[in-house]
């Protein structure tokens, strides 16, 4: 038998339901986690909209593609150093634009790849997101905020805390807490306010 030198790289993928709930809006989530090497993606599905993110080590997201059929949106975004290029259908209308961001990593889709913006020994970090509303970018920052024993559909699950807010002065004006298992860093629950209201997100099968 001869071995090549080239390593062949396996491609390893998870997938998780969540329950989404805003007010009286309840929908089912589908979160798919892909990883081959240094890369990974993440597919978010709901009900009427979708998100792919393409993340590479030590860079963060450097392609985002998102479509919402009742918006009318249907945007692609790469990231080429400091400037992240979208173009597409935002409400229907065509758009091409620069996005034009620092060396902070891009984190499109809240819950996933946690451990890869904020790895373990990390206590902060600033990111970038883009309002898919109107392409607006907003530099934020993640935190640990402790460990946290919670209760999921009748399961006891044991979580450490993470805290979302904007970074810098508005820190104190808008915020988000995501709870991550202790055991494997898997994402199980977040509250997170937006639209007027607070949506939770909670894992249907806790000991997935």
């Amino acid at each position: 038998m001869v071995l090549s030198s080239a390593t062949v790289l396996r491609a390893e993928e998870t997938a998780r339901l969540y329950t989404e709930a805003h007010g009286q809006q309840v929908a089912t989530v589908e979160y798919r986690v892909s990883r081959t090497g240094a890369d990974a993606a993440v597919i978010s599905t709901g009900s009427d909209s979708t998100d792919l993110i393409r993340w590479h080590e030590g860079m963060g997201t450097y392609e985002w593609q998102m479509t919402d059929a009742k918006a009318g949106t249907a945007l692609h975004g790469e990231r080429t150093g400091d400037v992240i290029h979208v173009t597409g259908t935002l409400k229907n209308r065509k758009i091409e634009r620069d996005v034009k961001v620092d060396a902070a990593p891009w984190y499109q889709v809240f819950g996933p790849l946690l451990e890869d913006l904020l790895p373990e020994g990390s206590r902060q970090e600033e990111f970038w997101v883009v309002d898919p509303d109107d392409l607006s970018a907003h530099k934020m920052q993640v935190k640990r905020a402790g460990t946290e024993r919670i209760t999921i559909r009748g399961s006891a699950v044991e979580t450490f805390k993470i805290h979302f807010s904007p970074a810098g002065a508005l820190s104190p004006f808008w915020g988000a807490d995501f709870w991550y298992r202790q055991s494997d860093g898997t994402y199980v629950s977040s509250r997170l306010p937006e639209n007027g209201g607070i949506t939770v997100t909670t894992i249907e099968d806790p000991n997935q």
